[in-house]
Order: structure tokens, then C-alpha cells, then sequence
């Protein structure tokens, strides 16, 4: 839920602002004073500031100097000021500052809204390439110093590879095994930079998952069987969500389940969309494991696009995620 904090001396004025912002269905945190405002920021992270200017202890453009200060610039949420008609010529010191935009007092309910939407809209942009240019950075470290480290250890095996015969026969085993945990692990590190700079780019989900599990059905001995009916768009964002899940899921798959034989189904109907991904593999206790980094990602992508994930499993009859979520056209 989206967090907007509002700082306001005047408490009818708060009380009409987190009446009108919580009917809406935002998160609202209040404070009486700059002062208590720029506490609240650091502590509860908000989304959004809406702020008075004149309050005692600390008014409203010495908090914004404040946090400003005392935050990295790319984590400083929006401002959006309250400010009396007398006071709108002053606004050039809140603008100047950084403030995005003020609203007049009386205000009204309408504007408001539409302020606090147009605001939070820019924010998201704002984290998008924020995440963007991280991710571009991991990747880059990622592929460029952790993979070439591994690649120059693998090429150090390959060199003594023809040399292990003269080792007893449970070292030439130890050998062989930790050579191709190191040849997994470099292709492991390949696809996961690979997947880290382009998670950003927007997917086609059912080509997308075409190519993925052709792939998978010439490279090993596991049956892929994909089957996708959309009868209705997807979302690009949830497109890619879906495809990052499914991809997680098939790599744990691989990694443990031991299948023989994997089933995904991505339905898109007029109301809902559902992703079906089961195998014939020995399953494992979801007790223990519920909150391994697998899973973890997978849950974390589900409540980003707002969808109900399940996983049913039971040891030695394969497992079964599902996850379904309403449309957003």
C-alpha cells in the first residue's frame, strides 16, 4: 500500500487531508511539526510528504532542507506543499528546494487527489531507473569480475584435467565432482547476469516461453510442456513478473526435484490470469523449505503484481505452484 505522510499543525486540516487520502485506500502517517515530520521520514519511508509551511519548531521548507541533508537524493520522496493564497509567492524558496508542487489552501479534494497521483506516477518512474541502472551495475560486476575469477579457476582445472589418473580413484571422483559444480556455478553466474540486465525490458510472455522451453527440451532429459491461452492482454509488468516466477521455478526444478516431466499453463481469461507450474519430481517439505531464496523470489514477484501464490507439494509426489490474479486492463 502506498504511504503518504502528512505534517500539519492545524488538526482539522490533517484529520480532513488522512480522511480523504485513506477512503482512497493510501497508508497515512501524521505529524504536527517540521521537527516531528522529518523523524517520521527517515523512520517510516513514505511515499509522498504533503507538508504545511508554517508550523512551529520547524517549518515546512527547513524540514524539506532537512532531509535533504541527510538523504541520498534518489530516496527523498515527493513534496507536495499546502500553502494559504497569501503565502503562493514564497513558493519559489519551496520550489528551488525541491518541492514538486503545492496546493492552495482551502484546497480541494479533486485536486488533491490528482496531485498525489501525478506525484506518486513520477516517483515510479524514478525507482524504475534507479533499479535499472543497479541492476545494470550488478550485472556488470556480475559478468566482468566474480565470472571471469571462475572462468580463469575452470580454465585451471581443464589444464590438470588429463593429469588426474595418476590420483587414487576417490580423489579422480572428488575431482570430477567439484569440476562440474564449477562449470554449473559459471553457467549459472552467466544466466543470472544475463537475466539481471534485461529484467527491466518488457516481455512476450508466450514467445518468451516458447524460446525458454525449447531450449530446455533440446539440453537435457526433462520433458518440457508448455501450453498459453490469453484470450485477453496482460499487462507488459505482469508479463514479466510471470516469466521471472516460471523461469525460478523451472531452475529449482532442475536443481532438486529430480522430474522427469514439467507442465506450465498461463491462462488469461476476461477476468483472471492463472500460471500453472507442476512436476513429476519427489517434492519436498514445505515446512522446512517454505522460505528458501527460490521461493522467496517467487513470493516476493507474486505480491508485486498482486497474485495469489500457492505451492503444493508432498515428498516423493512432485510439486505444484499456481498462482492467479484479477486483470488489470
Amino acid at each position: 500500500m502506498v504511504k503518504i505522510l502528512i505534517v500539519e499543525d492545524e488538526t482539522n486540516i490533517r484529520d480532513a487531508l488522512r480522511d480523504i487520502l485513506e477512503i482512497n485506500d493510501y497508508e497515512v502517517v501524521e505529524a504536527n511539526n517540521g521537527f516531528q515530520g522529518s523523524i517520521k521520514a527517515v523512520k517510516e519511508k513514505p511515499d509522498l510528504i504533503i507538508s504545511d509551511i508554517n508550523m512551529p519548531e520547524m517549518d515546512g521548507f527547513e524540514m524539506l532542507a532537512a532531509l535533504k541533508s541527510c538523504m541520498d537524493q534518489d530516496l527523498l520522496p515527493p513534496f507536495i506543499y499546502l500553502t494559504a493564497k497569501v503565502e503562493v509567492i514564497n513558493m519559489r524558496r519551496g520550489m528551488a528546494l525541491g518541492a514538486d508542487d503545492y496546493i492552495v489552501k482551502p484546497f480541494d479534494a479533486i485536486d488533491l487527489l490528482e496531485a498525489v497521483k501525478v506525484k506518486l506516477e513520477k516517483r515510479k518512474e524514478q525507482e524504475h531507473k534507479i533499479a535499472s541502472k543497479q541492476r545494470e551495475y550488478i550485472s556488470s560486476e556480475l559478468h566482468d569480475s566474480i565470472q571471469q575469477l571462475l572462468l580463469a579457476s575452470q580454465m585451471g582445472f581443464e589444464g590438470i584435467r588429463d593429469k588426474i589418473s595418476s590420483l587414487k580413484l576417490d580423489d579422480q571422483a572428488t575431482f570430477k565432482f567439484s569440476f562440474s559444480l564449477l562449470m554449473q556455478g559459471n553457467n549459472e553466474l552467466r544466466q543470472y547476469a544475463h537475466n539481471l540486465a534485461n529484467v527491466g525490458q518488457i516481455v512476450n510472455i508466450k514467445e518468451s516461453l516458447a524460446k525458454m522451453f525449447n531450449d530446455l527440451n533440446g539440453s537435457g532429459d526433462v520433458e518440457f510442456n508448455l501450453i498459453v491461452k490469453l484470450n485477453y492482454p496482460i499487462d507488459f509488468h505482469i508479463q514479466t513478473q510471470l516469466y521471472r516466477i516460471t523461469q525460478e521455478a523451472v531452475n529449482n526444478i532442475l536443481k532438486y526435484a529430480e522430474a522427469k516431466e514439467v507442465n506450465t499453463e498461463l491462462m488469461s481469461s476476461e477476468n483472471e490470469i492463472e500460471l500453472t507450474i507442476s512436476d513429476n519430481g519427489k517434492g519436498f517439505d514445505i515446512l522446512r523449505i517454505s522460505n528458501g531464496l527460490g521461493i522467496s523470489s517467487m513470493k516476493s514477484r507474486a505480491e508485486d503484481i498482486g497474485a495469489n501464490f500457492q505451492i503444493i507439494t508432498e515428498q516423493g509426489h512432485g510439486t505444484t505452484i499456481k498462482l492467479s490474479l484479477k486483470h488489470k486492463f
